[in-house]
C-alpha cells in the first residue's frame, strides 16, 4: 500500500518504544490512515495494553473486522 508512495508520519505522546522502534501513525497522500486501514481490512489488531490517541477507533475497527470475517479473521 505504501511502496513507492510518499507518506506523512504523525506521532503520539511517545516517539520510540523501549526497544528504540519508531512509533508513528502513517497517512498516505490521499489522507488514508494506514494504521487504521490495516485493522479495518483484518490484517492487524489493536494492541491495547497501553493507552494511545486512537485506541477506541482501533478497537472498533478490529471488532468490525472480526464480525465481518475479514483478513486474518476468516
Amino acid at each position: 500500500m505504501v511502496e513507492g508512495k510518499q507518506v506523512r508520519l504523525d506521532y503520539d505522546w511517545q516517539r520510540k518504544d523501549k526497544y528504540r522502534r519508531t512509533l508513528a501513525y502513517v497517512y498516505l497522500q490521499d489522507g488514508t490512515f494506514l494504521n487504521l486501514e490495516i485493522i479495518k481490512q483484518g490484517y492487524g489488531f489493536a494492541y491495547t495494553k497501553y493507552p494511545f490517541k486512537y485506541l477506541e477507533q482501533f478497537r472498533q475497527a478490529e471488532r468490525d473486522a472480526r464480525e465481518m470475517k475479514r483478513g486474518l479473521w476468516k
